[in-house]
């Protein structure tokens, strides 16, 4: 399902590049335009990274039940490596942030 997201932005990405000018140069309106999209898929995208956070949460809650009074090394790599992953998706979700805070910064350059 998420590649056929990937896929669908694409196309929505490309009809707004071949939207530019027949020269190759876009308006500063078109500029603005793009720009203003891709901050808004950057916004669902980390939406979407967040409530895959808290799935993971949710995988994390019933591993460390069924951990609870057991030892087992199996158990707690699955922990640890679950654990990681909410880790970088944070970091992901964060670094995303500042992409959408950039495009806007520059959208405001522009006028």
């Amino acid at each position: 399902m998420f590649a056929r997201l990937l896929i669908s932005d694409a196309r929505r990405t490309l009809r707004c590049v071949c939207q530019f000018g027949k020269d190759g140069m876009a308006s500063i309106e078109q500029v603005k335009a793009a720009l203003a999209q891709a901050a808004e898929q950057s916004n669902t995208t980390t939406n979407q990274i967040r409530a895959t956070v808290d799935g993971i949460e949710q995988v994390l809650t019933l591993l460390r039940m069924v951990a609870a009074g057991t030892g087992h090394p199996a158990l707690a790599e699955s922990i640890a490596r679950a654990e990681q992953s909410k880790q970088r998706l944070i970091e992901a979700a964060t670094t995303l942030q500042g992409s959408t805070q950039a495009a806007r910064q520059y959208i405001s350059v522009l006028g």
